[in-house]
């Protein structure tokens, strides 16, 4: 039996692809969203650093999250950038 590793980039994928196609689907969030957010769904032994730099990853190299609909956040409403999009 092999043993499978997964990084905290993998938990914060897959729970913002539950996000995106739940509540807020066809509709952009920001990363302060998606951040606390994921830390509302994660259990509390993680760190928000830990969050913040996998949201990052998550930002620049979506992979199969795809982009976000540009434009002020489903959540806050501030202006945010779309995933795909590199942060500032």
């Amino acid at each position: 039996m092999t043993a499978v590793t997964y990084t905290t980039e993998d938990f914060v994928r897959r729970t913002i692809g539950r996000l995106l196609r739940g509540k807020y689907r066809g509709g952009g969030l920001c990363s302060w969203c998606l951040v606390g957010m994921t830390l509302e769904r994660l259990h509390t032994g993680w760190r928000k650093s830990e969050i913040e730099h996998a949201m990052e990853k998550v930002f620049n190299a979506p992979g199969a999250l795809g982009s976000t609909p540009s434009g002020p956040c489903a959540r806050c409403k501030r202006p945010s950038p779309c995933i795909g999009e590199r942060q500032a």
